[in-house]
Formats: C-alpha cells, structure tokens, sequence
C-alpha cells in the first residue's frame, strides 16, 4: 500500500512530492498487459520441442542401454518437461494486467502508481486533476502499489545506481 495525498497544493505519492502546479499531464497507461495468444503458441512450440527432444534422446538411449532402462528415461524427462512447460503455461494465462499512473511535469515523467485495478487508477487522476483545479482541494488514501522492477536513480545527488528487488 502507498499512500497518495493532496495537501496545501502539493500531491504526495508515498515519499515523492509533486507541486500541482508543476504537473503537466497525469494519464493512465496499460503496461504489460498479457498476451494470451503469443502465450499459448510459445506453449506449442515449446510442446513440439520437447516431443522431439525427448524422441531424439530415446533414440540415443535405446542405442546404448538395455531395453528395459531406456523406456524410462525418456518417459521422465517427457512427463518433467510437460509439467514444467504446463506450469508456465497456466501461471502466465492468470496473471493480469497492469496499469500505470504517469504524472508529467514539464521536463520529466514518471510511474508513480501500477495497480491492477484500472478504475482505481482512473479515479486518482480524476482527484488529482480536480485538485490541480481548486486550489482548497485536499484528499488522502491508501492505493495497493504492486512493485514492478528495480529501482534505478541516477540524476544528481541521489544517486543510488541500481537496486535489485
């Protein structure tokens, strides 16, 4: 959770701040939403993959191993892979989309909010853009933050390079 405010014509993302009047624009982008289809022709592939891989290895097997070892082997590594290619399958079909808050101010943009829920998003530009008109406005609450990927700053006194995690 982060908190997001409005408060004496200043909004406050978590530790950030923004002036209201030195944001430009605040818009709401889809970013990685899953595509089911390449999804599903990545899991084919990969299916037709390890069929051949493991007909290629019981090919070599059967070649050097007694008969009855070598029906196992490949049985193995065709029921391992398929588990695994499965698994991949299903965890990337559930995963949802993400939607970004950007709030550009006239030299810079930035993500401050991902959440999954869109509408969530939405309103927070609204508020954020109501605010920005009426200079009494104030709000504060909570939105769920979901983290993205590492953090990278390297302008000015704050650098801290890059951090993992």
């Amino acid at each position: 959770m982060i908190d997001v405010s409005v408060s004496r014509r200043v909004l406050w993302i978590g530790g950030d701040a923004y002036p209201l009047q030195h944001i430009a624009r605040a818009r709401q982008l889809v970013w990685w939403p899953p595509k089911r289809s390449w999804t599903i022709i990545r899991f084919v592939r990969q299916l037709f993959g390890l069929v051949f891989a493991t007909a290629i290895l019981g090919t070599l097997v059967r070649n050097s191993v007694e008969k009855s070892q070598a029906a196992a082997l490949p049985g193995l590594l065709l029921l391992a892979g398929l588990a695994f290619i499965t698994y991949r399958l299903v965890t990337r079909l559930r995963q949802r989309a993400l939607y970004k808050l950007v709030i550009e101010t006239s030299n810079s943009s930035t993500t401050a909010v991902v959440s999954h829920d869109p509408r969530q998003i939405g309103d927070l530009i609204q508020m954020i853009m109501e605010a920005i008109d009426n200079p009494q406005a104030e709000f504060a609450l909570q939105v769920e933050n979901v983290h993205i990927g590492d953090k990278i700053n390297q302008y000015g006194d704050h650098n801290i390079g890059k951090q993992v995690g």
